[in-house]
Protein backbone atom coordinates (compact mmCIF):
# COMPACT_ATOMS: atom_id res chain seq x y z
CA UNK A 1 0.00 0.00 0.00
CA UNK A 2 3.11 2.35 0.38
CA UNK A 3 2.87 3.62 -3.35
CA UNK A 4 -0.87 4.44 -3.26
CA UNK A 5 -2.10 7.86 -2.46
CA UNK A 6 -3.09 9.64 0.45
CA UNK A 7 -4.82 12.74 -0.98
CA UNK A 8 -6.78 13.48 -4.05
CA UNK A 9 -8.65 16.35 -5.52
CA UNK A 10 -11.85 15.86 -7.76
CA UNK A 11 -13.65 18.68 -9.56
CA UNK A 12 -17.36 17.70 -9.77
CA UNK A 13 -19.83 19.70 -11.78
CA UNK A 14 -23.11 21.46 -11.23
CA UNK A 15 -26.30 19.22 -13.11
CA UNK A 16 -29.45 19.96 -13.84
CA UNK A 17 -32.01 17.21 -14.09
CA UNK A 18 -35.23 16.22 -15.48
CA UNK A 19 -35.36 19.42 -18.03
CA UNK A 20 -39.64 19.43 -17.72
CA UNK A 21 -40.88 16.07 -18.78
CA UNK A 22 -37.40 13.80 -18.56
CA UNK A 23 -38.14 12.60 -14.83
CA UNK A 24 -35.09 11.27 -13.00
CA UNK A 25 -33.68 9.82 -16.63
CA UNK A 26 -32.37 13.13 -18.36
CA UNK A 27 -29.35 15.59 -16.40
CA UNK A 28 -27.06 17.53 -18.24
CA UNK A 29 -23.55 19.05 -16.24
CA UNK A 30 -23.02 22.52 -15.76
CA UNK A 31 -19.88 24.54 -15.80
CA UNK A 32 -20.41 25.35 -12.36
CA UNK A 33 -18.29 23.16 -10.01
CA UNK A 34 -17.15 22.31 -6.44
CA UNK A 35 -13.40 20.88 -5.39
CA UNK A 36 -13.55 18.19 -3.17
CA UNK A 37 -9.95 16.88 -1.29
CA UNK A 38 -10.29 13.58 0.09
CA UNK A 39 -7.61 12.28 2.66
CA UNK A 40 -6.17 9.46 4.26
CA UNK A 41 -6.32 10.76 8.01
CA UNK A 42 -4.92 9.08 11.23
CA UNK A 43 -7.63 10.67 12.87
CA UNK A 44 -11.93 10.67 12.28
CA UNK A 45 -13.28 14.26 11.24
CA UNK A 46 -14.94 16.19 13.38
CA UNK A 47 -18.94 16.45 13.32
CA UNK A 48 -19.46 19.61 10.78
CA UNK A 49 -22.79 21.15 11.32
CA UNK A 50 -25.47 22.54 8.49
CA UNK A 51 -25.53 22.02 4.89
CA UNK A 52 -21.17 21.96 4.76
CA UNK A 53 -21.34 19.07 7.43
CA UNK A 54 -24.35 17.51 5.80
CA UNK A 55 -22.08 17.17 2.33
CA UNK A 56 -19.00 16.29 3.65
CA UNK A 57 -20.30 13.54 5.15
CA UNK A 58 -22.58 12.25 1.88
CA UNK A 59 -18.67 12.57 0.60
CA UNK A 60 -17.99 9.99 3.28
CA UNK A 61 -20.80 7.63 3.02
CA UNK A 62 -20.07 7.55 -0.58
CA UNK A 63 -16.42 6.41 -0.29
CA UNK A 64 -17.46 3.78 2.28
CA UNK A 65 -19.85 2.62 0.15
CA UNK A 66 -17.03 2.38 -2.83
CA UNK A 67 -14.60 0.34 -0.08
CA UNK A 68 -17.74 -1.80 1.08
CA UNK A 69 -18.33 -2.85 -2.61
CA UNK A 70 -15.00 -3.74 -3.33
CA UNK A 71 -14.39 -5.79 -0.36
CA UNK A 72 -12.01 -3.10 1.26
CA UNK A 73 -11.54 -2.11 4.85
CA UNK A 74 -12.48 1.89 4.77
CA UNK A 75 -9.69 3.79 6.00
CA UNK A 76 -10.07 7.24 7.62
CA UNK A 77 -11.38 9.89 6.24
CA UNK A 78 -10.81 13.43 5.85
CA UNK A 79 -13.12 15.18 3.23
CA UNK A 80 -13.20 19.37 2.93
CA UNK A 81 -14.28 21.08 -0.53
CA UNK A 82 -14.04 24.10 -2.13
CA UNK A 83 -17.53 24.42 -3.01
CA UNK A 84 -19.45 26.95 -5.75
CA UNK A 85 -22.33 24.46 -6.29
CA UNK A 86 -25.56 26.19 -3.93
CA UNK A 87 -26.42 23.44 -1.34
CA UNK A 88 -29.88 21.33 -2.16
CA UNK A 89 -31.39 24.19 -4.54
CA UNK A 90 -31.79 21.32 -7.28
CA UNK A 91 -28.62 22.11 -9.23
CA UNK A 92 -27.11 18.26 -8.42
CA UNK A 93 -25.38 19.16 -5.14
CA UNK A 94 -25.85 15.93 -3.57
CA UNK A 95 -24.70 13.58 -6.35
CA UNK A 96 -21.48 15.80 -6.68
CA UNK A 97 -21.02 14.69 -3.17
CA UNK A 98 -21.43 11.24 -4.07
CA UNK A 99 -19.57 11.58 -7.33
CA UNK A 100 -16.42 13.35 -5.53
CA UNK A 101 -16.56 10.58 -2.75
CA UNK A 102 -16.83 7.52 -4.65
CA UNK A 103 -14.02 8.71 -7.54
CA UNK A 104 -11.90 10.21 -5.03
CA UNK A 105 -12.26 6.53 -2.83
CA UNK A 106 -11.51 4.60 -6.56
CA UNK A 107 -8.65 6.78 -6.90
CA UNK A 108 -7.06 6.03 -3.24
CA UNK A 109 -7.71 2.89 -3.34
CA UNK A 110 -5.71 2.35 -7.01
CA UNK A 111 -8.89 2.57 -9.19
CA UNK A 112 -10.17 -1.11 -8.55
CA UNK A 113 -13.40 0.13 -10.47
CA UNK A 114 -13.95 1.47 -14.33
CA UNK A 115 -16.18 4.52 -14.96
CA UNK A 116 -19.11 2.14 -15.89
CA UNK A 117 -19.18 0.37 -12.17
CA UNK A 118 -18.34 4.11 -10.56
CA UNK A 119 -21.85 5.25 -12.35
CA UNK A 120 -23.62 2.43 -11.02
CA UNK A 121 -22.66 2.58 -7.52
CA UNK A 122 -23.12 6.43 -7.75
CA UNK A 123 -26.75 5.70 -8.86
CA UNK A 124 -27.58 3.74 -6.57
CA UNK A 125 -26.62 5.58 -3.43
CA UNK A 126 -28.73 8.65 -5.52
CA UNK A 127 -31.48 6.62 -5.99
CA UNK A 128 -31.76 8.22 -9.50
CA UNK A 129 -29.74 8.19 -12.27
CA UNK A 130 -30.40 11.71 -13.39
CA UNK A 131 -27.63 13.54 -11.62
CA UNK A 132 -24.90 11.34 -10.86
CA UNK A 133 -24.34 10.46 -14.12
CA UNK A 134 -23.76 13.67 -15.94
CA UNK A 135 -21.73 14.80 -13.21
CA UNK A 136 -19.46 11.87 -13.73
CA UNK A 137 -19.58 11.97 -17.26
CA UNK A 138 -20.62 15.34 -18.49
CA UNK A 139 -22.93 16.82 -21.30
CA UNK A 140 -26.63 15.83 -21.44
CA UNK A 141 -27.18 12.27 -20.72
CA UNK A 142 -30.64 10.06 -21.06
CA UNK A 143 -30.06 7.60 -18.19
CA UNK A 144 -32.26 4.52 -17.92
CA UNK A 145 -32.18 2.07 -15.38
CA UNK A 146 -32.22 -1.88 -16.06
CA UNK A 147 -32.55 -3.27 -12.51
CA UNK A 148 -29.18 -2.35 -10.95
CA UNK A 149 -27.47 -1.89 -14.08
CA UNK A 150 -27.64 1.73 -15.93
CA UNK A 151 -27.71 2.56 -19.41
CA UNK A 152 -26.76 5.64 -20.63
CA UNK A 153 -26.32 7.84 -23.94
CA UNK A 154 -24.96 11.19 -24.56
CA UNK A 155 -27.07 13.83 -26.66
CA UNK A 156 -25.21 16.04 -28.65
CA UNK A 157 -26.21 19.54 -28.21
CA UNK A 158 -26.21 21.27 -31.60
CA UNK A 159 -26.79 24.89 -30.82
CA UNK A 160 -24.88 27.05 -28.24
CA UNK A 161 -26.64 27.11 -25.43
CA UNK A 162 -26.47 29.58 -22.55
CA UNK A 163 -28.56 28.83 -19.08
CA UNK A 164 -29.99 31.70 -16.99
CA UNK A 165 -30.39 30.27 -13.17
CA UNK A 166 -32.35 31.61 -10.51
CA UNK A 167 -31.73 29.92 -7.22
CA UNK A 168 -34.10 31.08 -4.35
CA UNK A 169 -32.81 31.13 -1.00
CA UNK A 170 -34.48 28.32 0.37
CA UNK A 171 -33.90 24.70 -0.15
CA UNK A 172 -36.72 22.64 -1.26
CA UNK A 173 -36.10 19.26 0.35
CA UNK A 174 -36.30 16.69 -2.80
CA UNK A 175 -37.16 13.85 -0.43
CA UNK A 176 -40.28 15.91 0.68
CA UNK A 177 -41.35 17.43 -2.91
CA UNK A 178 -41.67 13.92 -4.01
CA UNK A 179 -44.01 12.65 -1.73
CA UNK A 180 -46.11 15.30 -3.57
CA UNK A 181 -45.94 13.87 -6.93
CA UNK A 182 -49.20 11.87 -8.68
CA UNK A 183 -48.35 7.87 -8.15
CA UNK A 184 -50.17 7.18 -11.03
CA UNK A 185 -50.57 8.96 -14.55
CA UNK A 186 -53.21 8.96 -16.94
CA UNK A 187 -52.87 7.56 -20.50
CA UNK A 188 -53.27 10.90 -21.76
CA UNK A 189 -50.26 11.99 -19.49
CA UNK A 190 -48.13 9.19 -20.25
CA UNK A 191 -48.66 10.24 -24.07
CA UNK A 192 -47.76 14.00 -23.02
CA UNK A 193 -45.08 13.42 -21.02
CA UNK A 194 -43.15 10.37 -23.51
CA UNK A 195 -43.74 12.83 -26.50
CA UNK A 196 -42.29 16.12 -25.03
CA UNK A 197 -39.53 13.88 -23.52
CA UNK A 198 -38.39 12.68 -27.10
CA UNK A 199 -39.39 15.82 -28.97
CA UNK A 200 -36.65 17.67 -26.23
CA UNK A 201 -33.93 14.82 -26.86
CA UNK A 202 -34.86 15.50 -30.77
CA UNK A 203 -34.22 19.27 -30.49
CA UNK A 204 -31.57 19.62 -28.78
CA UNK A 205 -29.54 17.37 -30.67
CA UNK A 206 -30.37 18.51 -33.91
CA UNK A 207 -30.41 22.38 -32.62
CA UNK A 208 -34.28 22.58 -33.30
CA UNK A 209 -34.41 25.25 -30.88
CA UNK A 210 -37.86 26.78 -31.47
CA UNK A 211 -39.06 23.52 -30.08
CA UNK A 212 -37.90 23.83 -26.69
CA UNK A 213 -40.74 25.93 -25.07
CA UNK A 214 -43.28 22.96 -25.79
CA UNK A 215 -40.77 20.13 -25.41
CA UNK A 216 -40.12 21.22 -21.33
CA UNK A 217 -43.86 21.15 -20.48
CA UNK A 218 -44.38 18.43 -17.86
CA UNK A 219 -47.32 17.09 -16.10
CA UNK A 220 -45.53 15.17 -13.49
CA UNK A 221 -43.90 16.75 -11.34
CA UNK A 222 -43.99 20.63 -11.91
CA UNK A 223 -47.36 20.92 -10.87
CA UNK A 224 -46.88 19.45 -7.74
CA UNK A 225 -43.71 21.43 -7.03
CA UNK A 226 -45.72 24.43 -8.19
CA UNK A 227 -47.76 23.91 -5.11
CA UNK A 228 -45.50 24.25 -2.56
CA UNK A 229 -43.52 26.69 -4.89
CA UNK A 230 -45.89 28.95 -6.63
CA UNK A 231 -43.29 31.83 -7.15
CA UNK A 232 -41.90 29.13 -10.15
CA UNK A 233 -44.95 29.41 -12.56
CA UNK A 234 -43.97 33.58 -12.48
CA UNK A 235 -40.24 32.86 -13.07
CA UNK A 236 -41.31 30.83 -16.06
CA UNK A 237 -43.39 33.38 -17.77
CA UNK A 238 -40.66 35.77 -16.71
CA UNK A 239 -37.90 34.35 -18.19
CA UNK A 240 -40.16 33.50 -21.55
CA UNK A 241 -41.00 37.18 -22.25
CA UNK A 242 -37.20 38.09 -21.74
CA UNK A 243 -36.52 35.98 -24.88
CA UNK A 244 -35.89 32.28 -23.31
CA UNK A 245 -35.88 29.35 -25.59
CA UNK A 246 -37.38 27.22 -22.40
CA UNK A 247 -37.70 27.25 -18.24
CA UNK A 248 -38.14 24.73 -16.35
CA UNK A 249 -37.53 23.51 -12.60
CA UNK A 250 -34.09 22.44 -12.38
CA UNK A 251 -34.47 19.00 -10.40
CA UNK A 252 -36.40 19.32 -7.96
CA UNK A 253 -36.39 23.07 -7.26
CA UNK A 254 -36.52 25.39 -6.02
CA UNK A 255 -33.71 26.76 -8.85
CA UNK A 256 -35.06 27.66 -12.11
CA UNK A 257 -33.23 26.99 -15.26
CA UNK A 258 -33.66 29.04 -18.14
CA UNK A 259 -31.99 27.94 -21.90
CA UNK A 260 -31.06 30.83 -24.01
CA UNK A 261 -28.87 31.25 -27.35
CA UNK A 262 -26.34 33.69 -27.09
CA UNK A 263 -26.16 36.27 -24.02
CA UNK A 264 -28.67 35.22 -20.98
CA UNK A 265 -28.49 38.41 -18.83
CA UNK A 266 -31.91 39.70 -20.10
CA UNK A 267 -33.60 36.12 -18.80
CA UNK A 268 -31.35 36.27 -15.67
CA UNK A 269 -32.35 40.03 -15.11
CA UNK A 270 -35.95 39.35 -15.93
CA UNK A 271 -35.86 36.22 -13.28
CA UNK A 272 -34.56 38.51 -10.57
CA UNK A 273 -36.69 41.39 -11.20
CA UNK A 274 -40.27 39.09 -10.82
CA UNK A 275 -38.53 37.43 -7.82
CA UNK A 276 -38.09 40.74 -6.14
CA UNK A 277 -42.07 41.70 -6.95
CA UNK A 278 -43.10 38.33 -5.73
CA UNK A 279 -40.85 39.14 -2.84
CA UNK A 280 -38.84 36.27 -3.18
CA UNK A 281 -34.73 36.45 -2.12
CA UNK A 282 -32.58 34.59 -3.98
CA UNK A 283 -29.53 35.08 -6.85
CA UNK A 284 -29.60 35.32 -10.24
CA UNK A 285 -26.58 33.01 -11.96
CA UNK A 286 -25.24 32.69 -15.39
CA UNK A 287 -23.88 29.01 -16.33
CA UNK A 288 -23.03 26.86 -19.82
CA UNK A 289 -23.35 23.42 -20.75
CA UNK A 290 -20.60 21.60 -19.37
CA UNK A 291 -18.94 18.83 -21.67
CA UNK A 292 -16.67 18.14 -18.70
CA UNK A 293 -17.66 15.99 -16.49
CA UNK A 294 -16.13 14.75 -12.94
CA UNK A 295 -12.41 14.48 -12.62
CA UNK A 296 -9.34 13.93 -10.69
CA UNK A 297 -7.33 17.03 -10.85
CA UNK A 298 -4.85 15.91 -7.74
CA UNK A 299 -3.64 12.80 -6.43
CA UNK A 300 -0.57 13.14 -4.14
Amino acid sequence: HANLPRRVRIRVPATTANLGPGFDCLGMALDIHDDVYVSIGEMQQAAEAGLEGQYHALVRLAAGRFFQAVGQEPPSLVVSSERRIPLGRGLGSSAAAIVAGVLGANALAGGPLDSAAVADLAAAIEGHPDNSTPCLYGGLQVCVMDGERLAHAQVPLAAELTAALYVPDFPLPTHETRKLLPAALSRADVVFQTSRTALLVAALATGQVEHLRLATQDRLHQPARGSVFPAMWGLFDAALEAGALCAYLSGGGPTVLALALGDARPVSKAMEQKATSLGIKGEARMARPSAAGARVLEVG
